[in-house]
């Protein structure tokens, strides 16, 4: 299976979850069959173009944001890009990145 599918139906059944719906009312909502909402959410299956635009507008939501999912990945593969961004910040940036982790953690 691979991590886009896996990682993009974890986003669909966090958007899913949050607008409290389940399976099967998102699956009537797009006009499809709820084993095919639970497919995509397990990463087993892929929506088409047509489907991606209606599981969007069920989900209230652009089709972009449901591609975001770089908070899913496992804490290990975030702390190495977080590592990797701060590698590439200048003095004045890595500053201003501290502070406003600093500021984040106090609060």
């Amino acid at each position: 299976m691979s991590e886009v599918k896996s990682l993009f139906g974890k986003k669909i059944r966090e958007y899913r979850k949050k607008q409290n719906l389940t399976q099967a009312s998102l699956a009537e909502l797009v006009n499809v069959d709820d084993k095919h909402i639970s497919c995509i959410e397990s990463g087993k299956n892929f929506p088409s173009p047509d489907l991606l635009e209606r599981l969007a507008s069920a989900l209230n939501v652009e089709p972009k944001d449901l591609f975001e999912f770089y908070h899913l990945q496992e804490s290990d593969d975030l702390k190495a890009d977080i590592i990797s961004m701060l590698d590439k910040l200048t003095e004045q940036e890595l500053a201003l990145a501290y502070k406003y982790i600093r500021t984040f953690l106090l609060n």
